[in-house]
């Protein structure tokens, strides 16, 4: 038997031989495992992706990107555009039978409202959020801000899912480990493995929204008795399972992968919109070396985007795009300003800098994640180009979920802590100056790294402040500015993967986030 074959049935051992024959089951394969249910605590991508399947929203966005409601039923704004009273619709209800009231969306967006970086700006601008009543709460301004509902409307991380009081109280810092949501699907927790199998089943208690599916909004129907995401690290394994028929969906299928599919009837592979982002090194601006501006600096000389993104797409050139812009290419906010060192690879000057910086060769901690085929591509390129321009690397083998829990640490490296990573936000997140993680410039209160800079705080206040496009466009190229200078994350080239998905299924939505309600399995 050959090792995917090994692997396979390994991954797939605990499945149950009558639902593994079963139409009525969807199953998935993620960028990563399910090693948490809280989408508040993380901004893991893999998270959030399952998070949809267990939790609602009070606001989504539709295909047109435009902000409906889905808990809520209604929302009246006053004359002075300071008082936001939303109405809950009827017939919510959380999976252990108790009705959603609106002291469980405001617990939960106050929850919300302490990690996410529009949350924050929201909740500064913000004179009181309360419960009128059971199904009416109250947001009041002290001025007006037009980001209210796109804030509490956002599809992506982090999402301000609705929990019950009870949970929403916890501290955010201190994951929920209760999976209680009023979605579609409730998660099966005592059939929960990690690091092998998340089952969900259908929640009889959910009622759809009347409209038909769009993107986030919409009727959320479950088309699907029950969904179970896979955890199958070997991503050559994945495939086989898809093309065999044994998984419906995976989340991205590398680029020297893709002939496997030629000829094949039972799975296609497409352009994955979810996954079209740019790769991010993220650097941590707390631990030495890099807690040094002139090393930051000497990182982007050391590295350039090309073979980054040849490792990972092959001959593929429509797969990415060399770019530097901090808002994504092809975008409103598209800019060059302040790209030469991130463009124009300079080892003698990235040498020069270290140099200049007296590095003392402290290790460059690195995190060598191996279940993402595209990142472990990548990482086999960032080592040799770091020790070139004079860096010293220590590279550990990891897979994503160990990175995305790792990455929260502020320690020294030493005592659990780390230097660089990769990552992807996608385009939905980062076209937005409000919603880009690397411009908010937030210190220890910001996201993974903790870049600090008082005056893109500034910025992104003018930015929230302002309406006039030009004004906009002005205020986004100095953010640009200031951010390759800080340098919270380099960028590595824009990425068009492919997603994995099976023939047989009808009403897939495309959209920039993976949706698994709308979607059923096709009558032959």
């Amino acid at each position: 038997m050959k090792k995917s074959a090994l692997l396979l049935t390994a991954a797939l051992a605990t499945l149950a031989a009558p639902a593994f024959a079963d139409d009525n089951v969807l199953r998935l394969r993620m960028n990563g495992d399910i090693n948490s249910v809280d989408p508040i605590s993380t901004t893991n991508y893999t998270i959030r992706n399952a998070s949809y399947l267990i939790y609602d929203v009070l606001f989504a966005l539709d295909e047109n990107f435009e902000v409906q409601p889905q808990m809520a039923e209604s929302v009246d704004v006053s004359d002075d555009d300071l008082v936001y009273t939303i109405t809950l619709r009827d017939g919510l209800t959380f999976h252990d039978g108790s009705p959603v009231t609106a002291e469980d969306a405001v617990a939960s967006l106050q929850r919300w409202g302490k990690v996410d970086g529009l949350g924050k700006i929201m909740f500064s601008k913000m004179d009181s959020i309360e419960a009128a009543d059971d199904k009416t709460l109250v947001i009041t301004m002290a001025e007006p801000w037009a980001q209210v509902l796109p804030a509490i409307g956002k599809i992506s991380s982090n999402i301000p899912v609705i929990m019950p009081k009870r949970l929403a109280e916890q501290d955010p810092g201190d994951p929920v480990t209760e999976p209680i949501g009023s979605g579609p699907y409730r998660l099966l927790v005592d059939e929960w493995v990690p690091g092998s199998i998340a089952p969900y089943e259908k929640f009889e208690g959910y009622v759809p929204r009347e409209e038909p599916a769009s993107m986030a909004a919409g009727g959320k129907v479950a088309g699907f008795d029950r969904v179970e995401i896979v955890n199958i690290p070997d991503t050559a394994t994945a495939i086989d399972a898809l093309l065999a028929g044994e998984i419906d969906w995976m989340e991205e299928v590398p680029a020297d992968m893709l002939p496997l599919f030629e000829g094949q009837d039972g799975a296609v592979a497409e352009p994955a919109l979810q996954s079209g982002n740019s790769l991010q090194l993220v650097v941590n601006h707390l631990n030495p070396p890099f807690d040094n501006p002139k090393i930051r600096h000497a990182l982007q000389l050391a590295l350039e985007q090309e073979p980054f993104m040849q490792a990972m797409n092959g001959d593929n050139a429509d797969l990415y795009e060399i770019c530097a812009a901090v808002f994504f290419c092809n975008t409103p906010f598209e800019s060059d300003v302040n790209t030469d060192r991130v463009l124009t690879r300079d080892v003698a000057a990235a040498k020069a800098l270290l140099e200049e910086a007296g590095y003392d060769g402290t290790p460059v901690h690195i995190m060598h994640v191996t279940d993402i085929a595209g990142q472990d591509a990548a990482y086999s390129v960032l080592k040799p180009m770091l020790e070139e321009a004079g860096f010293v690397v220590d590279e550990q083998i990891a897979d994503w979920a160990t990175v995305s829990t790792r990455r929260a640490s502020k320690e020294p490296v030493a005592d659990g802590g780390w230097n660089l990573f990769f990552t992807g936000w996608g385009y939905v997140d980062q076209i937005n100056p409000m919603t880009n993680v690397y411009v908010a410039g937030a210190c220890e209160d910001g996201w993974f790294g903790w870049a600090c800079s008082e005056e893109l705080q500034a910025l992104r206040e003018q930015f929230a402040a302002t309406s006039d496009p030009e004004e906009q466009k002005k205020l986004a190229t100095r953010m640009q500015e200031v951010t390759h200078d800080l340098v919270p994350y380099v960028p590595l080239g824009q990425v068009y993967p492919s997603q994995g998905l099976s023939t047989d299924l009808d009403g897939y939505i495309r959209s920039p986030v993976p949706f698994f309600w709308n979607v059923s399995r096709a009558e032959n």
